[in-house]
């Protein structure tokens, strides 16, 4: 298949870039987004979906929670398949999975459903949307090294990666929106379907091949290790140890926070509009500085200082959010936190992405971005269940006047029944944990990771050069870097 001359983007003098890239790319966007606000939907509205389905508000945050189970065992799985199989193989599969675990969703919302068989409906299309979620997820890194040049590695990551956090926030303002009593619940599963038919038919009909017709890069260009090779190379490298320890918790502390949100902001006098507007408020800065990031590194390839300096300021942001939680109605001083939180600390994952490749290079980009997302899945569990055996019961008649968890009240405004809910969730101590948790992990990491930079080193070797690339100096690369490829 012969490129369009105008649209090709010329690296040293023999490696092209196709403009069909871009469309593989918004596939996996839309797909990660749709994905995304399936997982997180009901976070926002957690007390209206305990009605609904009949169940504990803990059952509901279970609905979050099977997602980071099941991929860190299909986590594995997805690896292989990407590393195997290919893109394209990988993306068919985590589409499908996807469409038809949303469209099971649905079911739960229909009249003639028993109240008792709602909540496993909606469980078993939760399952098998999560089992679509890494082979989705693992994909932008791999993508951007198959597809894109150099230079444009990183905002590939970044469009592909942060569109899951995109579908988070969408999820936050639309569930908020859409969702104002229990009933209101049926249409939102509905409206959620819309992104995945549109995301399987771009996979199904768009996609058709594995990668491009000739490399965009001369690392693109190389055979990487099995993965077995290569998982065995990635956890005998202390740097990418370090890198899978503080991704992971950075990773696992965003996931608990977006599925504890509404737990955590309803006893301090705010409702379930203000969580959508706080989650909103954290990945829509987010999504502003993981793009800012994704810039600058493809002009400068400065991966550590970058990361450092995100991970610092995104540390400070949880330590804003853990102190406010404290002050009742202090609307405020959450919200910065969360504007810390999500425009520092979600600026790292493209990032952390592209710079565990430079790291662990020549192992396939699947097999270190994988392993790096199973790190993030699992601290989230680990979180998460801390949390919930942490957090205190606090009967109704013992809750502050201004908690609006529960309105208790006959009349058509109140939400939830008191006979069906009575005690509401008191997050004090597991933000603690999880404060602290990001305190110790930002320390050590700042300390202790060094890491030099193995592919942006071997694509200058593999140019014919003596010496690193151009963008490999701008890096700070130095010729010792070449034993990888020596």
């Amino acid at each position: 298949m012969a490129s369009d001359p105008k649209s090709n983007h010329q690296i040293e003098t023999n490696y092209v870039t196709y403009p069909q890239r871009w469309f593989v790319l918004a596939t996996v966007a839309v797909l990660n987004f749709s994905n995304a606000m399936a997982w997180i939907n009901f976070a926002a509205i957690t007390n209206f979906s305990a009605e609904y389905f009949n169940v504990t508000t803990d059952q509901i945050n279970w609905l979050s929670i099977v997602y980071l189970v099941v991929t860190i065992p299909i986590g594995f799985v997805s690896i292989w398949v990407m590393d195997n199989l290919g893109i394209r193989s990988t993306i068919l599969i985590g589409a499908w999975f996807n469409f038809v675990g949303i469209a099971v969703r649905c079911f739960s919302g229909l009249s003639g459903i028993s109240d008792d068989a709602r909540y496993p409906i909606v469980m078993t299309g939760q399952t098998i949307a999560a089992v679509a979620q890494p082979f989705l997820l693992f994909v932008p890194t791999k993508l951007a090294a198959v597809w894109f040049a150099e230079d444009q590695r990183a905002i590939a990551n970044a469009i592909g990666s942060m569109s899951n956090p995109f579908g988070i926030l969408m999820s936050f303002l639309i569930s908020a929106l859409l969702v104002s009593e229990p009933d209101d619940i049926p249409l939102m599963l509905l409206i959620y379907l819309i992104p995945a038919v549109i995301g399987v038919a771009m996979a199904t009909f768009g996609v058709c091949s594995n990668e491009p017709p000739t490399p965009p890069s001369a690392s693109a260009d190389e055979e990487g290790e099995s993965f077995y090779k290569g998982f065995l190379h990635c956890i005998k490298t202390p740097s990418f140890i370090i890198l899978w320890i503080a991704f992971g918790a950075r990773y696992g502390v965003f996931n608990a926070i977006s599925t504890f949100l509404e737990q955590i902001v309803c006893p301090l006098g705010h409702g379930d509009d203000f969580a959508g507007i706080v989650g909103a408020l954290m990945l829509g800065c987010g999504l502003i500085g993981a793009f800012v990031a994704g810039l600058i590194v493809d002009k400068t390839h400065k991966f550590t200082p970058i990361m450092k300096f995100n991970f610092v300021f995104g540390a400070i942001g949880v330590v804003f959010l853990v102190v406010f939680s404290n002050f009742p109605e202090q609307g405020g001083g959450l919200a910065f936190g969360a504007v810390l939180f999500g425009t520092f600390g979600l600026a790292l994952f493209p990032v952390a992405l592209e710079l565990g490749v430079e790291c662990t290079y020549p192992i396939r980009e699947g097999t270190s971005s994988g392993l790096l997302q199973i790190s993030g899945q699992l601290q989230g569990i680990i979180l998460i269940l801390i949390a919930q055996v942490a957090s205190e019961s606090v009967p109704l008649s013992e809750a502050p006047d201004i908690q609006k968890c529960i309105v208790v009240s006959d009349t058509p405004g109140a939400t939830v029944p008191p006979n069906q809910l009575s005690v509401i969730q008191d997050m004090t101590v597991p933000l603690y944990v999880i404060g602290g948790y990001t305190i110790v992990v930002c320390c050590g990491f700042v300390l202790l990771f060094r890491t030099k930079y193995k592919r942006l080193a071997a694509e200058g070797y593999a140019a014919g050069k003596k010496e690193p690339s151009s963008v490999a100096k701008k890096a700070g690369v130095d010729n010792m870097a070449m034993d990888v490829v020596t």
